[in-house]
């Protein structure tokens, strides 16, 4: 799955199940890592699986289970392992905007074909019409250096609260 497509999967599948779990932006993107290299199907099966054997107790997935159901659903090499390209082209959230959703939070736009910087464009302004704020372009990035970025960007905000 795509890493936009593992994120949406973490919100429809999991946060659905574990409704009091509110994962941080960093969460989100170590899911959407983990889940990048299995399909839709596996995933929600391994899910099903977690939370009827020991997840309905729990407040949050348990990591560790969860991979480990993943790799029986969908057994993988080493080989296989889906990484982001090198360079990219990113959405990243600058703050200002409505809800919790923090500053420095990013996503890649990831495409198989098209002009992707006119597909970042069109997501930066939707989700700027949608949530407000300032939204940025970040094209032929590396995913660490979005990762910087995004921790400076933290740095600097609680600067001004303290």
């Amino acid at each position: 799955m795509l890493r936009a497509e593992a994120a949406n999967f973490v919100n429809d599948q999991m946060r659905t199940r574990w409704p009091e779990w509110k994962p941080s932006s960093q969460q989100l993107s170590d899911w959407a890592m983990w889940l990048g290299p299995y399909d839709y199907q596996n995933a929600t099966n391994a899910v099903r699986e977690h939370i009827g054997s020991q997840g309905r107790f729990n407040k949050r997935p348990n990591p560790t289970a969860l991979r480990a159901l993943l790799a029986k659903f969908q057994p993988r090499d080493e080989a296989d392992k889906t990484a982001l390209p090198e360079d990219t082209v990113f959405v990243l959230y600058a703050g200002g905007g409505i809800g919790t959703l923090q500053a420095g939070f990013f996503f890649p736009i990831i495409v198989k074909c098209g002009n992707i910087m006119r597909i970042a464009e069109q997501v930066r302004a939707a989700r700027q019409a949608r949530i407000g704020g300032e939204w940025r372009v970040y094209s032929d990035t590396a995913d660490k250096d979005m990762v910087k970025l995004r921790r400076e960007m933290r740095i600097e905000l609680t600067k001004g609260t303290t």
